[in-house]
């Protein structure tokens, strides 16, 4: 006989982001064990009322509140949007306290962290929320640990995610954990999305924050120069020459704009590049390495390994097309 289906429990202070909440039940509702669903869904309010209201002006019904929920909870994931941002009441930040101890799992999807924080559960634990939230979470709750670039983050039991779409990735990374990689595989094709990113890829796209952050106006074109010729030599004296200053002036304001060295500047462009063939074409790595600018496939290995802590073909596993032959 089969045992009883896991229950995910969502905890959903509205207005709510719709995607923090459809995005992951729709991962979790695909899983099948002997011709049935694997998980079982909850949605709990924060407040009285059978109705939650997203912030698009949609709502969902057939929720109860928080206090009046007595079932089992495998897996809490407490949804992001801005209610979660304001203040709770204190009787749902004891209930998270006391509840906490018997769930298994407990997760918040972008700025569902600001709930799970302000009960105190992820005191000293390294946290990750959008990007455009990390200040606030910071100034808010100073006992955290806040990565600003990780999809996700695992810390024991806890699970705290990037905005929205980074649900989904946390969801197939929790099915891959029950489940397995074989059905977290299948079920990122029947979805179409690429299986799990891995939690340390950068939320989002060095390139265009860099684009809107700088302020020299030599340096402002530099970046889309630079991605357009990774292949060529990247060297102080080329990018100088781009920018119309001397090498020496040049290296001399670089930091203060890029807030790194040119060399690790140059590397960071080129990983992501390299991550876009990975996830979009079955080229060899020798090809891409050749293609990024990297001097052979061990360098690329390299700085994979130094800006993502992960190896391309890892890469490729968890995000990208597979070749046929070991990479």
């Amino acid at each position: 006989m089969r045992a009883r289906s896991p229950v995910i429990v969502f905890l959903v202070a509205s207005p709510f982001e719709l995607l923090d909440l459809t995005g992951p039940a729709a991962v979790f509702a695909y899983p099948m064990v002997e011709g049935k669903p694997y998980y079982s869904f909850r949605i709990l309010s924060t407040t009285s009322g059978d109705t939650v209201r997203s912030m698009g002006g949609l709502s969902i019904v057939e929720t109860c509140k928080f206090s009046e929920y007595a079932g089992p909870i495998d897996t809490l994931i407490v949804v992001g949007g801005i209610g979660s941002v304001e203040d709770q009441p204190p009787e749902l930040l004891q209930w998270l306290r006391k509840r906490s101890s018997r769930i298994r799992r407990v997760a918040s999807v972008c700025t569902g962290a600001f709930i799970l924080a302000a009960s105190g559960l992820l005191d000293d634990k390294r946290v990750a929320t959008h990007w455009r939230y990390c200040d606030l979470l910071a100034t808010r709750f100073q006992h955290l640990k806040i990565e600003r670039d990780p999809i996700f983050i695992r810390d024991g039991k806890f699970y705290t995610t990037a905005g929205v779409s980074a649900g989904i990735d946390l969801a197939l990374a929790l099915v891959e954990e029950d489940l397995g990689h074989s059905t977290a595989a299948t079920l990122a094709r029947e979805l179409v999305l690429f299986l799990r990113r891995p939690g340390t890829q950068a939320q989002y796209s060095e390139l265009l924050s860099q684009q809107e952050q700088i302020g020299d106006e030599r340096m402002r074109d530099l970046p889309s120069w630079a991605r357009s010729n990774l292949a060529r030599k990247l060297d102080v004296s080329t990018l100088a020459n781009v920018a119309a200053m001397s090498p020496r002036t040049f290296a001399r304001h670089f930091y203060s704009q890029f807030g790194a060295t040119p060399a690790r500047w140059v590397q960071s462009l080129r990983v992501e590049a390299a991550r876009q063939h990975l996830e979009t074409v079955d080229l060899p790595l020798k090809r891409i390495a050749r293609l990024t600018g990297f001097r052979d496939e061990q360098a690329l290995r390299r700085a994979f390994i130094q800006e993502l802590s992960v190896t391309p073909k890892q890469y490729r596993e968890r995000f990208g097309v597979q070749l046929a032959e070991t990479a």
